[in-house]
């Protein structure tokens, strides 16, 4: 998958301000897919932490 493609990914994930168990597998799941973590994918998982822990995002069950 194509950065831009995961880019988009995330931004549809994160739009209700919610993130669900298979929103986040789906992520991983994209990042995972060339065998590699690349340094732009790993600056948008820690964006990603960090919204969480400032609770901009909310984690929840489906």
């Amino acid at each position: 998958m194509e950065f831009s493609e995961l880019q988009v990914l995330v931004e549809r994930a994160l739009e209700d301000k919610k993130l669900t168990r298979s929103e986040v597998d789906q992520i991983i799941a994209a990042i995972r897919a060339d065998g590699k973590i690349s340094p732009e994918e790993m600056s948008l998982l820690e964006s990603i932490r960090e919204k969480v822990l400032r609770r901009e995002i909310q984690v929840v069950e489906e």
